[in-house]
């Protein structure tokens, strides 16, 4: 073969080709131009997902609503016609009609009597032109440029969270409750591995499974926690009232205290009574609880481990402490019911008095090893419950109220709120498992936990509370103020099924490894000068599906919240009060108030002794049981 058959044979080729793309176009665009109603629909559909960020999802469901009314219409025209094919023929007979009528008012009637068929096939169709854009774009195959997919993802970005922050500070777009029992946290800004939906909400019994929120000062995490509040409490008494589940009851710890805890104190309240709460006591500044009504062997096991006992040469004055404390709590004739009862039986007279060494000879044997050390036992115990203040010495229990907003100064008295959380949540899980009191659905809310985790091991009650019927939810500050070691953060943020959010941190990178990755199609081109060439190739990667550079940049009030290797950015909307919780709260009676406890002599008859482990030893003694 010549060169120049060759040559003829290639052009004869190209121009074959090309002809063929031409008239591919130009039937393409034939079509287009006939289905003219279909058409405008696609373009304006197309043009306002651009534009707002939406997903093709949102198209598609459009499209699905927008078949009712094409239905009835058509069953309307049936109806009317007196037969389905009449009805199924007239949008044809009137696309056929509209060409002989090519002016403003004409194409407008055409439009409005094609409009049943032609928005559900528009949308439809806008759907997948909007979907192929995306993929196109995301895997390589489109855009004229190498950095087309990064320019256009933070393009999409932008525009979704517009449309997101439009949608939340609509009246009424978002609020404390939605069907289903479902809470409304605030406008969807991109999901992933999730269904999307305009406004985002989750179950609230996910509150019930333990959650974990991460966020920065000013992130936005105070409005979070406060939505969740009201929605899990409205929700919760709601199902209450339907016969469904038990009354709640709201626990919330703000462990950081200071100024802003009041005021924070103060919203929700105001919050909380729109959503149907009786009484929002603030402790300690308007409410106190008991922890004298503990059962005696908790009561004894609390008292020990809010004193800092130390280690290594310590550990022996420390087994001298317990016993002394269990010989304190459990001594005949029961507990003691203040203070300054408690203090009272930290002397040898008392002790020796109680346990009386003929009928309990071991437990007198423990009294007179351990005289000693009695005024230095009484002596710090009197500092510390000092110090702790008369929020705990009652009266009053959990029963007393439907939400309990506890103020810990742990910014600037850490040891005694680290003390105060011990006790607060102690107390939450013997009300949980009280027998004899009215069962509650409970929700532990420890908000600025990293003020008190070096001494406050929450994953415990994380791991248990499920058994005990007690939602947990834990805000910090950080990954590092989850918990004091990496092992106990790990166990908080592996026991949060019901999701973690995570606002604007520096190093989030711990928290997203939860949502682990996802496939993508990563596609690389042939570059030949400043156009691409015909060559290149596609292959499969992973991508994280929490990015943390995006959660990095998070501005305020943006939480991606992450369950089950899916996440969803959202725009959280503020919780806002009913105007009727501005009046004065109806009044409640005054709890009851506890008569002090009297001295009294130690009654007969066995004591409860439950033997801690080595102070047989520790005294001398092979028996301690009588």
């Amino acid at each position: 073969m010549s060169i120049w058959s060759f040559l003829k044979l290639t052009i004869f080729l190209w121009v074959l080709r090309k002809t063929i793309k031409t008239f591919g176009w130009l039937l393409a665009g034939l079509v287009v131009l006939a289905a003219w109603p279909v058409t405008v629909v696609a373009a304006a559909g197309y043009e306002t997902a651009r534009r707002r960020g939406w997903p093709p999802a949102r198209l598609y469901r459009t499209a699905a609503w927008a078949l009712i009314p094409a239905a009835t219409f058509t069953a309307l025209q049936a109806a009317r016609a007196r037969g389905w094919q009449p009805a199924a023929l007239a949008p044809v007979r009137t696309w056929a009609h509209s060409w002989s009528h090519l002016t403003a008012p004409g194409v407008a009637r055409v439009f409005v009597l094609l409009a049943p068929v032609a928005v559900p096939a528009g949308l439809f169709l806008a759907g997948l032109a909007w979907a192929w854009r995306i993929y196109a774009i995301t895997t390589g195959l489109g855009g004229f440029t190498a950095s087309a997919p990064i320019r256009f993802d933070a393009r999409q970005w932008r525009r979704q969270v517009r449309t997101a922050k439009g949608l939340t500070a609509a009246p009424g777009a978002v609020p404390l409750l939605a069907r289903g029992g479902r809470i409304p946290v605030g406008g969807t800004i991109r999901a992933i591995g999730h269904r999307w939906h305009p406004v985002f909400t989750l179950p609230y019994t996910a509150c019930a499974r333990h959650t974990v929120i991460v966020g920065a000062t000013g992130s936005g995490k105070t409005n979070l926690m406060m939505r969740l509040w009201a929605g899990w409490f409205t929700a919760a008494l709601a199902a209450a009232r339907a016969g469904k589940g038990d009354r709640p009851l709201l626990v919330v710890l703000d462990c950081k205290g200071g100024r802003d805890a009041r005021v924070k104190a103060g919203r929700t309240r105001r919050l909380l009574y729109g959503a149907g709460a009786r009484r929002v006591a603030i402790w300690p500044d308007e409410a106190r609880l008991s922890l004298w009504d503990l059962p005696p062997q908790d009561l004894a096991v609390l008292l020990y481990q809010m004193i800092d006992t130390g280690t290594g040469a310590a550990a022996y004055y420390a087994d001298i402490m317990q016993a002394v404390v269990m010989l304190a709590v459990l001594a005949p004739g029961g507990p003691p019911l203040s203070t300054a009862g408690f203090l009272d039986r930290l002397d040898a007279g008392w002790l020796q008095m109680a346990w009386d060494p003929a009928r309990y000879p071991a437990e007198a044997k423990r009294v007179r090893g351990a005289a000693r050390q009695l005024p230095d036992i009484q002596l710090r115990y009197a500092t510390l419950l000092g110090r702790l203040g008369p929020g705990l010495d009652g009266p009053g229990t959990l029963a007393d109220a439907d939400v309990w907003y506890c103020i810990l100064e742990g910014t600037r008295e850490p040891s005694v709120a680290e003390a105060q959380a011990m006790a607060l949540t102690e107390l939450t899980a013997h009300a949980a498992t009280d027998l004899d009191a009215e069962p509650r659905a409970m929700l532990l809310a420890a908000d600025d936990y990293s003020a008190v985790s070096g001494k406050v091991p929450l994953s415990n009650l994380y791991e248990r509370g499920r058994s005990l019927g007690i939602g947990v939810q834990v805000s910090a500050q950080s990954w590092q103020g989850l918990g004091a070691d990496e092992d106990e953060r790990y166990r908080i943020a592996g026991t949060a099924d019901g999701g973690i959010f995570v606002l604007h941190v520096p190093y989030p990178d711990a928290l997203v490894a939860a949502a682990g990755t996802r496939r993508v199609l990563e596609t690389a081109h042939k570059l030949i000068g400043r156009a691409w060439g015909d060559e290149g190739t596609t292959r499969e990667q992973r991508a994280w599906t929490a990015d943390p550079d995006l959660v990095r940049r998070l501005d305020v009030g943006q939480v991606c919240y992450i369950q089950r290797g899916a996440a969803t950015f959202v725009q959280v909307a503020r919780p806002r009060p009913s105007p009727l919780t501005l009046l004065p709260a109806p009044a409640t009676p005054p709890a009851p108030a506890r008569v002090p406890e009297p001295r009294r002599e130690p009654a007969p008859g066995p004591a409860r002794w439950p033997d801690p482990a080595g102070l047989d030893d520790l005294f001398g003694h092979g028996g301690g049981r009588r």
